[in-house]
This record gives structure tokens, C-alpha cells and sequence, in this order.
């Protein structure tokens, strides 16, 4: 005994060797291993290794996969950052010091340094220099140090009606989550149909997880889904496994049993993505469908000049056949390349019992909660289609104002949660603050607001106006079909590389503007935009869906790899970006009439920059009998305005349209 401890065998001088030489050898191994992990690491692919894989953590990295990137080496910054995080924090704030002391734009002086800001904002979402969440705020702290507007009228934006739109679907999203609706409606419909094929079950799935994300966020549905396809294919292919082993016993012929086990588990795995991939797919288009169902539709909505036409029923209509296509699309290439020639037999009903089971000693027997919460849910979306004819029109000011917005009708059966007593939990309402708390992602509305602000100083600064000159001459007289291809092709490139959010955070107020100062339909330009924003099925890191999909693939044999999304992703990218095109300018014709002329309404939105007057004439091919003429609102009096074909007048000696 010595110092308390007792004395340890001494060992041969020989056995002491062999096992520091062992470690030392284990060491070398780790660390090699180590090196090679990180030196196979992409730039734009995280690997999947580095993403969390517990719920509450994985919301976040789906925003934020570099941050999440653990075992990358960061040099920079006292250790704090990678290498392309210092990369954009230089771009970001050497496109501020450039643009605010070269001033490019000489009319309006203040819009060198709003330009300055969205180029800094851009490079921060884009390299996530910080979390995208933080970067939202420079616009409020910036703004008002550079002049260009004040902190109250820049804090506005992050807080408005379209940020309650935001709470009132997350918290109906959120109940959804609480009583596991979605995975039992899943398991029901698997179940009735017994044994399933792999192009049904991948129809299945594909078609649950659209439908739940227009109305759901796809962080939630993949979270939700995921996991129980997983669960899935593992069961499968330990099925396979037991069967291929018992023929084995029962044929004595192990060596050709190997064989034909080893091509049905790799058919199973090869099956495997292909449903992970359809679930990731299929949540992107579904979330095209529904104002609410991904984050740039957001910023169309705050766009002044359209806020009061683009509703959600009016976007509902308008967008649903080409989430509709989107994910037909999506399924067709992943079934002729997954499921065409595949000899995997599909998943037995006795793995749908058992998984059956797991649910049930889980959460129980279907109960009132699922219920009521899906009547709340099938409640917001009826009140959100029905507002702009059965709801509004009986709820105006004596001026025939709208008193009533998506706002109102988004929170109010979300309060009903509050309210409804749950069975599942005696003593509880539907929905508690402390689930709230946990699960709603609050930073989600300071996304929303900063794009909003930059929106608000693309205004307040003349950047507006300054950008819509410039790009105003090369559109007005553009086929508008070959427009809308344009934009679609442009913005969904960029997307595949670029967050879609900060493209549209930045884009949108632009071609507002664009149109304004062309004097063509605002919509012609926005509808496109906005839809291509979501076109991002190329990289594992492009969309929310994907990176929950790329990380929940580590519970399977083989995980996701790059080129698996690459390699599916691009012809489905090819395919929706035409596609898109063909159905955008229809539909947005039908339900918006976006390639009219340039609308009374829309005149009224935009407020001192617009007029309508008493003139009639052609239009881009159409006879009015009055039109809109754009204000100068550079020249000394502010009289003379801009008709479509560049002719000039004196306000005050035209009749105004009433």
C-alpha cells in the first residue's frame, strides 16, 4: 500500500512495451483517421458526421449547417471561425467600406451605404459568419448610424403583422408535433394497404410529407417523418437479413445464400435513399404551395406594393399545381432511379404492426388531443382560404378599409389551443407555453423582420429607385414568358449555392422596384422569383429538409452521401425550372392577371410614386382607357410623370382616373 492506493502487480518490462507500443499504434490510427476525415470535407457540403442528431439542436444546424460543423479546423478568429466564415466576414465588410466611400449611385447618396449593408448581410447569411439569426439585426443597428432611416422606423419590420402570421401557424405546427398526428395517419395509411411495394410506400411518403408541409414547417415534418422511415428500413432490412440466413440453413449452400443476401441488403440500402431523398424533395415542394410554407413567401408579403393582392387563398391557388408538378417531378426521378429495377419486395405488414406497436406504448391509442387538433388545424387553413371573399368584405372601416388580415385568422385557432383541455394530460390544455418555449424557433421571426428592414431601407434610402432604373430597361419590352424563364433560371442557380432567404431578402425589394420604375405588373416579376427561392434540391446543405434528412441518415447502415442529393437533384432541378416557368406564367395569369398592364391597385400601393391617370392607349399590347405614370420624384416640383411607353406629362394638366 502507498499513499492510500493499493500497489499495483508490477509487469514484465516486456509487456509494458508491447502495450505502449500498441497505444501509441491506436493513437496513430485515430489521428490519421481524423485527418482524413476532415481533408475529404467540402466547403459546401457539412459532413454528415459533424450535424447533431438530437431534435432540439438539429432545428437549428437545419439553418445553420456550417456553425454545426464541429471537426472543422478554425484558424481564425482566436478559433472561433473556419476559414470561409473570415472569408465572408472580409467580403462583408470590404462590399460596405467600398460601396459607402466609392458611392456608385449619385442620385440618391443614402443608398450607397443602404447597398453597403444588404452586400454585408448577404455575405454574413451566405458564409454564416455569425448565425443567420444574429446577421438579421444589422440592419437595425446600421440603418440608423448611417442616417438612412430611424431605430423606430427600422425596428418596425421586425415586428408586424406578418410575424403573428408566423406565430399563429408555428403554434398550430408545434401541436401537431406534441400529439404525433402525422406519424399515425402515416402508419393507418401503410397499414391498409398491408404489404408495400417500394414505389408505394415512396408515393406514401412523398405524399404525407407534401401535404403536411404547406401548412407545417419543414423542419417539423422532416423531424417528424424521418425517424419513423428509418425505423422502417431498418426493420427491412434485418428482415432480410433473418430471411436470407434461415434459406441458408435450409439449403446448406451458405457461399450462394451470401450472395443473394448481400445484393437484397444493398437493395434495401439503395431503396433507402431514395425514400430519404423523397421525404427531403417532397417537403420543399410541399412548403412552394402555401404563403406560409417557406420563409421567402414571407417577404413577397411584405412587399408594399403587393402586400393587400397576395393573399393566402390567392397564393394557394395560384401555387399549388406547381408544388403539385414539383413533386411529381421529384418522384419520377427518384423511381427510375431507385425503384425501376429494383428486386427488394417491399415492407411486410408485420414490420408496419410492430412499428404500430411502438406507437402505441408510446403515445397511446388515438385520442381527443389528435383530434381536436386536427380539427384546429383543418379550422386555420378554411379561415385562411375563405378571408379575402366570405370574411373581410363584412369587416371594413366606413371607407370599405379591411379591418382583417392573415394575421387575425392565423392566431385565432391557434389561442383555441390554449383553451381545449387534453385528455392525454389531465389538468393541461392542448398546447402549453413550456412546449411552446422549447420548440418554437423565436429567431425564425428576427429572419423574417431583418429581410423586411432592408426592404424598409431599400425605401427610406432611394436604393429602390436607383436599382429599378438600372434594371428597368432591359425588361419592359421582353416577352413575358421569356422573362418569367429568366428569373426562374437565374434565382434557382443561385439558390443551389446561395440561402435562399438572403437571395430573396435582397431580390425581391429590387424587382419591386424594377417593376415600378418600368411600369410593368410588379407580380410579373415577384411571382417567379419567390417560387424559384425554393428550387433547392442540389446539395445536402441547400434547404432546411435536406440537412434534417442528411443528418437522421446516420441511424441507417449507409448514410446519405453528396452525390446522392447531386445526382438526383439535377435533373429534377432542370426539370422543375421549365416546368415552373410554363406553369408561373399560366397560373399566374389566372389567378393574378400578373400580365396585365401595371394595376390600379398596385398604383395605390406604391402611393406618391404612382398616378393613375385619364389616358388611354396600348399597353403592352392591351387597350386602356386609363393607365399609371410614374412620378419623378427627382425633379424640383415633382410634376412630371412616366407613362409604359416612355412619354412624359404634366400631372396637373391630365385628369386623374377614379
Amino acid at each position: 500500500m502507498a499513499g492510500g492506493e493499493d500497489a499495483k502487480p508490477d509487469k514484465p518490462n516486456g509487456v509494458d512495451s508491447k502495450e505502449q507500443g500498441l497505444d501509441r499504434a491506436e493513437t496513430m490510427i485515430s489521428r490519421a483517421g481524423t485527418a482524413l476525415q476532415r481533408a475529404s470535407s467540402n466547403l459546401q457540403l457539412q459532413r454528415v458526421s459533424t450535424l447533431p442528431t438530437e431534435d432540439k439542436e438539429l432545428r437549428h444546424a437545419a439553418t445553420m449547417p456550417m456553425t454545426f460543423d464541429v471537426e472543422a479546423e478554425r484558424p481564425c478568429c482566436g478559433g472561433l471561425w473556419k476559414v470561409q466564415q473570415a472569408t465572408g466576414f472580409f467580403l462583408g465588410l470590404t462590399s460596405l467600406i467600398a460601396l459607402v466611400l466609392g458611392r456608385p449611385v449619385q442620385t440618391y447618396p443614402m443608398a450607397n451605404e443602404m447597398l453597403g449593408i444588404t452586400a454585408l448581410c448577404a455575405c454574413f447569411w451566405i458564409f454564416e459568419v455569425i448565425p443567420v439569426y444574429m446577421t438579421a439585426l444589422f440592419p437595425l443597428v446600421l440603418m440608423p448610424l448611417f442616417k438612412i432611416t430611424s431605430s423606430e422606423i427600422a425596428a418596425q419590420a421586425y415586428w408586424n403583422w406578418i410575424s403573428l402570421l408566423v406565430v399563429g401557424t408555428f403554434l398550430v405546427d408545434i401541436a401537431l408535433e406534441e400529439v404525433h398526428l402525422p406519424r399515425r395517419l402515416a402508419l393507418k395509411l401503410l397499414l391498409k394497404v398491408g404489404v408495400v411495394h417500394p414505389a408505394a410506400l415512396l408515393a406514401c411518403f412523398m405524399g404525407m410529407c407534401w401535404v403536411l408541409a404547406m401548412f407545417c414547417n419543414s423542419i417539423a415534418v422532416t423531424l417528424i417523418l424521418t425517424p419513423f422511415a428509418i425505423g422502417l428500413l431498418n426493420a427491412a432490412e434485418e428482415q432480410v437479413r433473418d430471411a436470407d440466413a434461415a434459406a441458408a440453413a435450409e439449403t446448406g449452400e451458405p457461399g450462394e445464400a451470401s450472395k443473394t443476401r448481400q445484393r437484397n441488403v444493398k437493395d434495401v440500402q439503395r431503396f433507402s435513399d431514395g425514400l430519404l431523398l423523397g421525404i427531403a424533395f417532397s417537403a420543399t415542394c410541399g412548403g412552394v404551395a402555401t404563403l406560409t410554407g417557406a420563409i421567402p413567401h414571407y417577404f413577397l408579403a411584405g412587399e408594399s406594393i403587393v402586400a393587400e393582392h397576395v393573399t393566402w387563398s390567392r397564393w394557394f391557388v395560384f401555387a399549388f399545381f406547381i408544388s403539385f408538378a414539383s413533386v411529381l417531378l421529384a418522384f419520377g426521378v427518384l423511381y427510375m432511379r431507385y425503384i425501376r429495377n429494383l428486386k427488394f419486395q417491399g415492407i411486410s405488414r408485420e414490420s408496419l404492426e410492430s412499428e404500430y406497436d411502438a406507437l402505441l406504448s408510446e403515445v397511446g391509442p388515438f385520442s381527443r388531443d389528435e383530434l381536436l387538433v386536427g380539427l384546429v388545424q383543418i379550422a386555420q387553413v378554411v379561415l385562411l382560404i375563405i378571408r379575402p371573399f366570405a370574411i373581410s368584405p363584412f369587416i371594413q372601416t366606413r371607407y370599405n378599409a379591411n379591418l382583417v388580415n392573415d394575421a387575425t385568422l392565423a392566431c385565432a385557432p391557434a389561442l383555441l389551443l390554449f383553451f381545449l383541455p387534453s385528455q392525454v394530460r389531465p389538468g393541461q390544455a392542448l398546447l402549453t407555453w413550456p412546449a411552446v418555449h422549447e420548440k418554437f424557433d423565436f429567431g425564425l421571426l428576427l429572419l423574417i423582420g431583418g429581410g423586411l428592414a432592408i426592404n424598409s431601407g431599400f425605401t427610406q434610402s432611394g436604393l429602390d429607385i436607383a436599382m429599378g432604373d438600372c434594371f428597368a430597361q432591359m425588361i419592359p419590352h421582353l416577352n413575358s414568358f421569356a422573362l418569367n424563364l429568366a428569373i426562374i433560371f437565374c434565382v434557382t442557380l443561385s439558390v443551389q449555392l446561395f440561402s435562399g432567404i438572403g437571395i430573396a431578402a435582397a431580390l425581391l425589394p429590387v424587382l419591386s422596384s424594377t417593376a415600378l420604375e418600368a411600369v410593368v405588373n410588379p407580380l410579373v416579376l415577384l411571382l417567379p422569383a419567390t417560387v424559384a427561392s425554393s428550387f433547392a434540391f442540389l446539395l445536402p446543405t441547400a434547404t432546411p429538409s435536406n440537412v434534417v434528412v442528411l443528418a437522421k441518415s446516420q441511424d441507417l447502415t449507409r448514410s446519405l452521401r453528396f452525390r446522392d442529393f447531386f445526382w438526383n437533384g439535377l435533373p429534377l432541378t432542370a426539370a422543375v425550372i421549365i416546368v415552373g416557368a410554363v406553369l408561373t406564367h399560366l397560373m399566374g395569369t389566372i389567378v393574378f392577371d400578373a400580365h396585365s398592364p401595371f394595376p390600379r391597385w398596385a398604383c395605390d400601393a406604391a402611393a406618391a410614386s404612382c398616378v393613375f391617370l385619364d389616358v388611354p392607349g396600348t399597353v403592352q399590347g392591351w387597350q386602356v382607357e386609363a393607365q399609371a405614370c410614374i412620378v419623378d420624384l427627382a425633379s424640383q416640383d415633382a410634376t412630371m410623370c412616366r407613362l409604359w411607353n416612355g412619354t412624359v406629362l404634366n400631372m396637373t394638366l391630365v385628369p386623374r382616373a377614379f
